[in-house]
C-alpha cells in the first residue's frame, strides 16, 4: 500500500509556485500526490514527465463534475498521462432531498469515465451519511450503482463526522475502494480543527488496519486546514509510517 498526500493541503503554495511545491513535497518522502482540480496549467505529458523526474506517482485526479461529463479541459488526457487510479468528484447538497438526482449523476459519471477508459470514484463528505429510511444515503447510492463503474474514495474523518463507523465502511465496500483519505480532527464537527494524523480523535490505526486488510492501493493524507501544511504533512507521514 502506497502513501500519498492530497494537494488541496498545499493549495496556496501551488498558486505561487506549482512545480516548486511539487518538488518540496517529493523531498518529504511521499509515494505520490493526488491532484485537486489544479494542474498548474501544465500540459498532461509535461506534468507526467515532471512527476517521473521527482519520483512521485499520481495517487488520483479530482475534477469538476461538468468537465468529466463533457470531456473538456483535457481531464481524461491528464488521467491517462498521469496513470491515475481514478477520476474523482465530490458533491455538496441535501442528499436526502436530492437522492434521485445524485444517483443519476453518479451513474452518468461512471458511464462517461468508462467511455474514456477511466475508473470513476466518488469522494464523500459528511452529508452523505444522513439516514434515509433507516439507511445512509451513501450506502444507498453505492448499493444502487454498478460496482464496475462507480467506485468509492472514502474519507474516514467525514464518515466519522456523519455518524458511521469508518473501518466497517471500508470493509463493507472493499471491492470498490482503491484510494482512502486519511484525515484527523480534534473536534469532529469543526473543520478548522483538522490536525496531523494521530493527533486527533479519528481511529486512524483501525482505519489503516482496514485499509491494509482490503488491499487498498493508496492511503492519502489530507488536512483541510493548517497554518503550516508542509510541517503538518511531514508529521502525518511520520506517524503513518510508524503505524505501518
Amino acid at each position: 500500500m502506497k502513501i500519498g498526500v492530497q494537494l488541496y493541503n498545499f493549495r496556496d503554495a501551488l498558486k505561487t509556485d506549482f512545480k516548486g511545491t511539487l518538488k518540496e513535497i517529493s523531498q518529504m518522502g511521499f509515494d505520490g500526490v493526488e491532484f485537486a482540480i489544479n494542474y498548474g496549467e501544465i500540459a498532461p505529458d509535461e506534468l507526467a514527465a515532471y512527476l517521473k523526474e521527482l519520483k512521485l506517482e499520481c495517487a488520483g485526479t479530482m475534477f469538476r463534475e461538468e468537465d468529466l461529463l463533457s470531456g473538456e479541459n483535457q481531464v481524461y488526457d491528464y488521467a491517462h498521462a498521469l496513470n491515475s487510479p481514478a477520476v474523482t468528484v465530490s458533491i455538496m447538497l441535501d442528499f436526502v432531498k436530492e437522492y434521485a438526482s445524485v444517483l443519476a449523476r453518479l451513474q452518468a459519471l461512471g458511464t462517461a469515465a468508462q467511455k474514456n477508459a477511466c475508473t470513476f470514484s466518488y469522494h464523500n463528505h459528511w452529508a452523505e451519511w444522513a439516514l434515509m429510511n433507516g439507511k445512509t444515503v451513501m450506502e444507498r447510492l453505492l448499493d444502487a450503482t454498478d460496482p464496475q463503474s462507480v467506485f468509492f474514495e472514502p474519507d474516514v474523518c467525514w464518515i466519522t463526522r456523519g455518524g458511521s463507523d469508518a473501518p466497517a465502511i471500508l470493509r463493507k465496500y472493499a471491492l470498490r475502494i482503491r484510494q482512502i483519505h486519511l484525515k484527523d480532527i480534534k473536534v469532529v464537527d469543526d473543520i478548522k480543527t483538522t490536525t496531523p494524523l494521530g493527533t486527533g480523535i479519528i481511529r486512524i490505526g483501525e482505519c489503516l488496519a482496514a485499509a491494509k486488510e482490503i488491499n487498498a492501493q493508496w492511503c492519502i493524507c489530507e488536512q483541510d486546514m493548517s497554518t503550516d501544511p508542509f510541517k503538518d504533512a511531514a508529521t502525518s507521514l511520520k506517524n503513518l509510517r510508524h503505524a505501518l
